[in-house]
């Protein structure tokens, strides 16, 4: 065919297609539906595209990897993303974020365009099924590995059966469609291999998760927190809602399930809460930790891991938080806090914790980061994630630097960006 170069696209809600004619008819069409993610080829509610010149999504998955890497890259994917009159502020769990559309807009158009991954460059691989630590420290491995990639000015490539993927689809980018892959290499600029067959003729890097964790960057700090707070956006337009499949093959939870489970579907968007995160980190070592923490930022020794109920009115009633539902989740090492909150006269009452059945780490995550209002413990990768995507997403109130001072009044003393400064938090920054 010759090819008009154009392609209509028919959808609900917002169904567009955008096409474009090259050599015999070859093309590209994009459309958009019921406010989800943009996507290829066909899909319910999400754009069908007919006209000559622009291909399907079964002709987009046969594509060579030179060919896919165009498409990828090109201004036409990137502008179909990033125009900002089309561009959707960002809403989880029915809750508004508090980051505005221009200022998400301005790191898309930073970060979004992914450069060219081909042979010609080293590339990072993360692979195997091990990796240092718990949850927390493995979002740490996984966003310090964007973040050196990008400081080396190499590529960033992941195994499909890898702890990395393990770790994400739990909660992020479940599989859902056959253009799952596309989309999750253009959302986070990487490449997925399947075998060591594939990896011939790159240059790997090969880091274990440790030397992930403990990595550094030189970046400023202000440059830092755009380019984190820009990966920290992505995975929660990205997060899953109990529908699609993770690596292996297994349904996946709802992110949503916490806040569902305490103030259900209908009122979730309405609802005032606070959020407590007690880590007791197994006792002595973090009580040290925390202390190391303390000297650097000026915080309390023990208070973040103690909080006990006038550490946290101190915090709570100056907002009027006291009289909201304040849900308590923990690692359940020490349930001493909990007890100490649920006999206070004033906090007991508002205390909640989430069902067993709705309890799990992405549910737990959720709920916090949607609070309005945050008490953690900085000693605790965890909290620090929660922390981090807080500020990535606009919220304040995030209550983790806390210490009395001369006339004996709690205050803060380190401020929202302290979650991502090196010299305060050295590698769990």
């Amino acid at each position: 065919g010759q090819g008009q170069g154009q392609g209509q696209g028919q959808g609900q809600g917002q169904g567009r297609g955008q096409g474009q004619g090259q050599g015999q008819g070859q093309g590209q069409g994009q459309g958009q539906g019921q406010g989800k993610e943009q996507r290829q080829g066909q899909g319910q509610g999400q754009g069908q595209f007919q006209g000559q010149g622009v291909r399907g999504k079964q002709a987009m998955m046969e594509e060579t990897d030179a060919e896919l890497e165009a498409l990828l890259t090109s201004p036409l994917a990137v502008e179909a993303v990033m125009k900002e009159g089309d561009f959707e502020p960002l809403a989880i769990c029915g809750r508004n974020a508090d980051v505005g559309s221009v200022e998400d807009f301005a790191a898309l158009q930073k970060y979004a365009q992914c450069p060219p991954i081909n042979r010609n460059k080293p590339i990072l691989l993360l692979e195997g099924y091990r990796a240092y630590g718990l949850t927390g420290n493995n979002l740490i491995e996984f966003l310090h590995a964007i973040q050196e990639a990008r400081d080396m000015d190499i590529s960033l490539g992941i195994m499909s059966k890898s702890w990395a993927m393990n770790l994400l689809l739990k909660m992020w980018m479940a599989i859902e469609s056959n253009d799952w892959r596309i989309q999750f290499e253009r959302a986070f600029c990487v490449k997925l291999f399947n075998n060591e067959k594939q990896l011939e003729g790159w240059d790997i890097v090969r880091p274990d998760t440790q030397e992930l964790f403990f990595y550094r960057t030189d970046s400023p700090l202000d440059e830092y927190v755009a380019s984190q707070g820009h990966v920290l956006r992505t995975l929660f337009r990205n997060y899953n809602t109990g529908e699609g499949k993770d690596v292996s093959g297994l349904p996946v939870q709802d992110m949503c399930s916490g806040i569902n489970a305490i103030f259900g579907e209908k009122e979730r968007s309405s609802a005032m809460y606070s959020v407590i995160h007690s880590r007791s980190l197994e006792g002595e070592p973090g009580y040290r930790l925390l202390r190391v923490l303390s000297k650097r930022s000026g915080c309390d020794r023990a208070a973040a891991l103690e909080m006990k109920p006038d550490y946290i009115k101190a915090i709570l009633k100056p907002l009027g938080m006291t009289k909201h539902p304040i849900v308590f989740i923990t690692d359940g090492q020490n349930p001493a806090v909990l007890e100490r909150l649920l006999a206070d006269p004033d906090l007991g009452p508002m205390i909640r914790t989430v069902p067993e059945e709705a309890c799990w780490i992405g549910g737990d995550l959720t709920l916090a980061i949607m609070s309005n209002a945050f008490i953690g413990n900085p000693a605790s990768t965890f909290t620090g994630f929660i922390a981090k995507s807080r500020l990535a997403l606009g919220f304040g109130h995030n209550y983790l630097f806390r210490a009395k001072d001369e006339n004996w009044e709690w205050k803060s003393v380190c401020g929202d960006e302290c979650i991502f400064d090196k010299s305060i938090m050295h590698v769990m920054a």
